[in-house]
């Protein structure tokens, strides 16, 4: 099974217009407006106005039963929940006006969650995707039903009738699958706020973080948003520069999948992890934006490289015993113990896993795992995402 969110396609260049049904695209700025610098997220342009901000939010997705991607964009206005509505120019007729800070939140997506957890504002959310976040107040919220349940992006498009019972101020909408797109609209035909985002969907990892100066806007949290983002890139700095002294350590990212497969990360924001932790990835392939960034592999194309792997990340949720251990027996990786799983932060009981919520948020957590497991004496501090397993263990 491939993984829920790290292996949606980053998309294509020179992408089709948006489907039938989007709001018509506004033109470029307003001649008032002051950018925002943001250093890494490539698919959210921030600007500040005279009384409110604009977003500007635009990236490919994907048809995920196999067609072309297609451009999604939004604008949003946040404007201060007190006062008068906003004097916009012609340029914004179209956007969508957001009053802040929002109180009521719903979420589709556990990055989301995971934005909002990390401004100490997951208190706002009144619904999710489902029963299964790794935060326990949510998941604890969701099965006591105090916050409902509208389906995960990766499963299903939301549930309108529990969303609209929820009156969110602002739903943050994962569009993950072009499919969900005519959901999308109707929502907004029913009257609800919806803010499209698309942090998973950035080519890097920093960039997938970056999103949080959004949310920062949208729960009045900018300033918390601002000083935790520059945290965060300061430590991804200081880990990169360490590592890069270090001779590369020959390495591979892949799990069984059953059978004869195995499920190898080879490209994308995955292997830039590999790459500034220093590591040398021995099945690294040239960055395609319209490839996953993992590919399914046989053991026999596996085996060439295998003898040389000091490192392997051989363990995930999804991972299933190989049908042989021929790998093993040639890989000096599980001759010397030097394996690991990205479960490290999972509440199995719960069926939850913050690979796939908090990870997206906090690189630099997930940076450090990847340095110490290749270089341990430049981190001190204990692994987060990543464990040490056994031989034979996957998980």
């Amino acid at each position: 099974m491939l993984r829920r969110s790290f292996l949606l396609a980053a998309g294509a260049s020179a992408l089709s217009a948006c489907s039938d049904g989007q709001a018509a695209r506004p033109e470029a700025g307003g001649a008032d407006g002051t950018p925002i610098p943001l250093k890494h997220a490539r698919y959210l342009k921030l600007e500040r106005h005279d009384g409110y901000t604009v977003a500007r939010l635009r990236a490919p997705v994907a048809d995920q039963s196999g067609g072309q991607a297609q451009e999604q964009e939004a604008v949003l206005v946040l404007a201060p929940r007190e006062g008068a509505e906003p004097r916009l120019p012609p340029a914004l007729r179209d956007a969508t006006v957001i009053r802040t800070p929002v109180m009521r939140i719903a979420a589709n997506a556990s990055s989301d969650e995971a934005f909002l957890g990390q401004l100490g504002v997951k208190d706002r959310l009144v619904a999710v995707g489902g029963r299964v976040s790794f935060d326990d107040d949510v998941r604890r919220g969701v099965i006591e039903g105090h916050i409902g349940q509208i389906g995960y992006n990766w499963h299903a498009p939301p549930n309108l009738d529990v969303l609209l019972a929820a009156r969110p101020d602002v739903f943050l909408m994962r569009l993950s699958d072009l499919a969900h797109t005519p959901v999308l609209d109707r929502a907004r035909r029913l009257g609800v706020i919806v803010a499209p985002t698309f942090a998973e969907d950035e080519p890097t990892y920093l960039g997938r973080a970056e999103w949080i100066r959004l949310h920062g806007l949208l729960t009045g949290r900018e300033a918390e948003a601002e000083r935790l983002f520059g945290q965060i890139e300061a430590k991804v700095e200081a880990l990169r520069a360490a590592a890069a002294l270090r001779p590369a350590v020959p390495m591979l990212w892949a799990y069984p999948a059953g059978g004869d497969r195995w499920v190898a990360t080879v490209r994308g924001a995955e292997q830039a992890y590999l790459a500034d932790a220093g590591g040398r990835n021995l099945l690294a392939r040239p960055e395609d934006p319209r490839k996953w960034s993992s590919e399914t592999l046989a053991t026999e194309q596996i085996l060439p490289v295998a003898d040389q792997a000091q490192v392997w990340i051989v363990g995930d949720l999804h991972a299933a015993p190989p049908r042989s251990t021929v790998v093993e027996g040639v890989s000096p990786a599980f001759r010397t113990n030097r394996l690991f799983a990205n479960t490290g932060r999972s509440n199995l009981s719960a069926n939850a896993y913050d690979w796939y919520q908090t990870a997206f948020v906090r690189p630099d957590w997930v940076l450090a795992d990847f340095v110490k497991a290749l270089h341990p004496d430049l981190v001190s501090e204990p692994f987060r995402f990543l464990k040490p397993v056994a031989r034979g263990a996957y998980r």
